[in-house]
């Protein structure tokens, strides 16, 4: 008797090692299925998972048994239904070639003659039901209907302990998250210290060049060939001078001076500031519009630096040549900007990483352009992606789209493209 008795509950012991082993949920859950089926004496065993608007989904089957396969319940669908609504086992002993039970539809139950549904869990809230199948009619004795609440209870208590280490690595990976991105903020509140210090003393060698750039121009005869180089020299010094006004009031948290503008015409200024460089790196340039205008609220002087952080990045990825391809379309709510190069890519382990102030695998690279970019982009209500396409690298920029009737600058025709 003892021996009987022994074996009534070796299921318990199985089910706890089920529960315990390694693999995933749905592993282990056909494990469960395969030992339900064993042990209960019924040809087949599945477990349906409650998912989202209270449906319940097939998450493992024993095979066995050559049934209808129902995959999912509807809400109120099936014996399921009656035996969560119920809170306790359902057992169903119906004709043969009828998919029903006392008036409950239930396409499980074709070519079944027996099925017993309990519920995974208690109190009101269940995680699903076990599902039990037979050909055959039989039945389970009182002993064995509480044998198999208990090992029903157990499935339970697995299937919780799986969501609930789930949502432990969910969050635990947020928290890695936050913590890279506090350790971001940190770096830049130290970049926006160091810039604040450089930027006094860049800018009296710059107004020293500009005085000089002015003098000099002066001194020059009318029609002088030098005189193209001194206009260049000083637009220039002026540029740079915008360029550090504009990261000097990024870093120093103050608001963007936002306005109503065209992306288009932004990235076409940032494009032609380049233009002396794609030659000489023999970069071929595409350009596209699919869309005009793509009115934005931006400071320009700020998304052009966050543009040219990202061009400049592209050139340097093909100081051998290659092709740059720019796209500006619009997307739902959103301006979008693609900026795609032929510069080889980015390596799968550090394109987690290149937001990061100060991280670069340049050997001249100071890490700054692609966070700055970034940030940038991220006052402004965007948002920036980067994947590896092709040949090189894409990036992604979206910005709100304003859908104001004017911009202050000239348009680009509503298809059009051009290639440098």
């Amino acid at each position: 008797m003892k021996a009987v008795v022994s074996m009534e509950y070796d299921i318990i012991e199985k089910v706890n090692e089920v529960a315990a082993a390694g693999g995933s949920l749905e592993d282990r859950l056909e494990r469960a299925a395969r030992l339900f089926a064993e042990e209960f004496h019924f040809d087949q065993c599945l477990f349906f998972l409650a998912g989202s608007g209270g449906a319940l989904k097939l998450a493992a089957a024993s095979s066995g048994l050559c049934t209808t396969g129902v995959l999912c319940y509807g809400k109120g669908e099936g014996l399921p239904a009656v035996a969560m609504e119920k809170g306790g086992l359902v057992e169903a002993q119906k004709e043969p070639g009828r998919a029903e039970w006392e008036g409950v539809p239930d396409p499980g139950l074709e070519g079944v003659s027996t099925a017993l549904v309990y519920p995974l869990g208690g109190g009101g809230s269940f995680s699903g039901v076990v599902y039990l199948k037979a050909r055959e009619r039989t039945s389970l004795s009182p002993a064995r209907k509480d044998l198999l609440k208990v090992a029903s209870l157990q499935a339970a208590l697995m299937i919780r302990n799986a969501v609930l280490l789930e949502d432990h690595r969910r969050a635990h990976a947020e928290l890695l998250a936050m913590q890279e991105k506090l350790a971001s903020s940190e770096k830049l509140l130290a970049l926006g210290d160091m810039a604040a210090t450089m930027a006094h003393e860049i800018r009296n060698p710059l107004l020293s060049l500009g005085g000089y750039a002015a003098r000099l121009k002066r001194q020059l005869p009318s029609g002088s060939p030098g005189l193209v180089y001194i206009e260049k020299m000083s637009q220039e010094i002026g540029r740079i001078e915008k360029i550090m006004n504009g990261i000097i009031r990024f870093l120093n948290d103050n608001l963007a001076e936002l306005k109503t503008d065209d992306l288009n015409c932004i990235v076409d200024e940032a494009l032609d500031i380049f233009a002396d460089e794609f030659s000489a790196h023999g970069i071929a340039v595409e350009r596209r519009s699919v869309h005009a205008p793509l009115t934005v609220l931006a400071d320009r002087e700020q998304m052009k630096i966050a543009f040219d952080n990202i061009i400049a990045n592209a050139i340097q990825s093909m100081e051998k040549g290659g092709a740059l391809k720019v796209v500006t379309s619009r997307s739902g709510d959103f301006a979008v900007a693609e900026v795609s190069d032929t510069g080889g890519g980015i390596d799968p382990e550090h394109i987690g990483y290149i937001f990061n102030p100060f991280f670069t695998t340049k050997k001249h690279g100071t890490g700054l352009g692609l966070p700055i970019a970034n940030s940038i982009i991220t006052r402004h209500r965007g948002g920036i992606e980067v994947r590896n396409e092709g040949r090189g690298a894409s990036f992604t920029i979206r910005l709100p789209y304003s859908g104001a009737a004017s911009v202050s600058s000239d348009l680009l025709p509503a298809e059009a493209g051009r290639v440098v």
